[in-house]
């Protein structure tokens, strides 16, 4: 079961003068923040960011050498290359 909740957070940062006589600088932020609840408990399930876990058959044991092989989407026929005007 897991909860996703994307929210911001306002963070306010002062800076010290390397002089004297000048005032202090206040800058407020505003970051965003993703929270992620984990449970293997049942959670609220009327929460809007509720996932309930995948159906037990949709899920297959795989190796270390299994979880390491790259899984890129392959060379494809043009490599890469551009096909723009003039090339």
């Amino acid at each position: 079961h897991q909860i996703t909740k994307l929210t911001n957070q306002d963070i306010e940062d002062e800076f010290e003068p390397l002089e004297e006589g000048l005032d202090k600088v206040t800058q407020t932020r505003s970051v965003s923040v993703l929270e992620i609840k984990l449970s293997k408990e049942p959670l609220d399930k009327s929460d809007n960011g509720y996932q309930e876990p995948i159906d037990e058959s949709l899920v297959k044991d795989v190796d270390d050498e299994e979880l390491t092989k790259p899984r890129g989407r392959g060379k494809g026929k043009d490599k890469g290359k551009g096909k723009g005007k003039g090339k």
